[in-house]
């Protein structure tokens, strides 16, 4: 009996990653090639209606992307799972119109996708947010020839599709957020602090973390860093836990920071002093 093909999908979240990040497929994985992303994250507010996102095939193979919407729910933990659109009042997907919807790019080629906002005359104040994917469409391949005595079980050969994500974010009307560190704790074990960032107010919060060991003479020597994280609404908090590059003992006064991107305002800010 001839093998059904089947495919299982991986998907990559760049879910506000700053800056361009580069996703890799194995050269096997269904001819997916090397897709470059930039920007990882849009952001539509005030008078914005528009926005392109470009797509560049890194790899040595032609490859082909379908471009489609889909509803994503970030955990506690800074996790995503992927969630069936909303039917209710506020139709997600009609906000947002996007072309072309397949791509088919040559080793080194790029295309923009271009997308365009549509806000109905009755849209309540708030934040509106959907993923935008990038999945990749494995080659079509020969059938296998029938062998003379087929044999009678099934088979299946499973090869994985991958996909990319980034986050479209649509703020309409007024609004804000705020930004808390508690909970600030050192697991000396495991060598990481650990703590709750939370988020208030009716926007999404977007950053970049750094924890630093404050000396008493010199400047603070930076233990580590996280570029890129997010608290998505309607989540109120996020678990983060950080590796610790220093060795750090009794006395020793930390201080965690988040900062808007690229060294920006100071949003929130927590110290500890290890017992």
């Amino acid at each position: 009996m001839r093998p059904i093909q089947s495919w299982i999908l991986t998907i990559a979240l760049l879910c506000g990653l700053g800056g361009i990040l580069q996703a890799q497929a194995p050269a096997k994985a269904g001819g997916a090639g090397d897709l470059m992303i930039a920007p990882t994250r849009v952001v539509f507010e005030g008078r914005k209606r528009t926005a392109e996102v470009s797509l560049s095939n890194t790899g040595t193979a032609r490859a082909t992307f379908r471009v489609s919407l889909i509803r994503m729910v970030m955990d506690e933990n800074g996790g995503f799972s992927e969630k069936p659109l909303d039917p209710g009042a506020e139709n997600l997907q009609s906000l947002f119109r996007f072309s072309p919807r397949e791509v088919t790019l040559e080793p080194q080629e790029t295309q923009l996708i271009r997308i365009q906002v549509r806000k109905p005359a009755d849209l309540p104040e708030g934040e509106y947010r959907l993923h935008m994917v990038f999945r990749g469409v494995p080659p079509a391949e020969e059938p296998a020839p029938l062998k003379a005595e087929a044999p009678k079980e099934l088979s299946i050969n499973l090869r994985p599709i991958y996909g990319i994500a980034i986050p479209l974010i649509v703020r309409h009307g007024e609004t804000s957020a705020k930004a808390t560190i508690t909970d600030l704790a050192f697991d000396a074990k495991a060598k990481t602090l650990q703590f709750k960032l939370n988020r208030s107010g009716n926007q999404s919060i977007y950053g970049d973390l750094q924890a630093t060991r404050l000396e008493a003479n010199g400047k603070p020597t930076v233990l580590s860093q996280a570029n890129g994280l997010a608290v998505y609404t309607p989540n109120a908090s996020r678990r983060v836990i950080l590796p610790v590059n220093q060795a750090l003992a009794t006395g020793d006064r930390v201080r965690v920071t988040y900062f808007l991107p690229d060294g920006g305002a100071l949003q929130a800010e927590a110290n500890l002093t290890l017992p």
